[in-house]
């Protein structure tokens, strides 16, 4: 409700993002929703809720603001963020990436994996897709889908079962490919 949307930004398999206007605050965002055929799925409809809450805990300026949560019938959404710019891998495929661009881009990073580790939260997907590069040059860590919060490893909970792996396979640490529990903050710095 409320938003007109203006164009879809990106699908995977925790959903698709769309570039929308908020029109009572008349600002861009990026509205997050859950594919319809998840919705009934409880453990999907679990780790969306997971997704938005431990991103909007996370209030740093590299990583993606969270405005709001919900669902409207069966369809689960929320509001971030819209990051004006590209990701890493276009960056990165384009050619247009050179060394002193790297060494930019790195010490944001650091200071956003190190805050989001400080809160508890391993990431579990950091690529160059996740990697959202404004055209000001600010850089921001997006999809926390994947997410896991230490301490936080009781039955009701779990959202991934044991030795299940979760990430990308080009860049998951070893002990992520494993399907080891015992994955921390390395893991997002490998």
């Amino acid at each position: 409700p409320a938003l007109e949307i203006i164009e879809l930004l990106g699908a995977g398999g925790m959903g698709a993002v769309y570039k929308a206007r908020q029109e009572g605050l008349d600002r861009v965002v990026a509205l997050k929703i859950l594919p319809a055929e998840f919705a009934y799925d409880v453990k999907f409809a679990l780790r969306f809720t997971r997704e938005a809450r431990t991103l909007a805990k996370l209030n740093h300026p590299n990583i993606v603001s969270v405005y709001e949560f919900g669902k409207v019938q069966d369809t689960y959404y929320f509001l971030m963020e819209f990051v004006d710019g590209t990701t890493l891998r276009t960056v990165v495929s384009a050619g247009q990436l050179s060394p002193e661009h790297a060494l930019a881009i790195v010490p944001q990073l650091c200071d956003a994996l190190q805050f989001a580790h400080d809160k508890g939260v391993i990431h579990r997907d950091i690529k160059p897709e996740n990697i959202l590069i404004a055209k000001d040059g600010s850089v921001k860590i997006a999809d926390f889908g994947l997410s896991r919060i230490l301490g936080n490893d009781d039955q009701r909970t779990m959202l991934t079962g044991t030795h299940q792996i979760m990430g990308t396979p080009r860049y998951m640490a070893p002990e992520q490919l494993s399907g080891a529990r015992s994955v921390d903050h390395r893991a997002d710095i490998y």
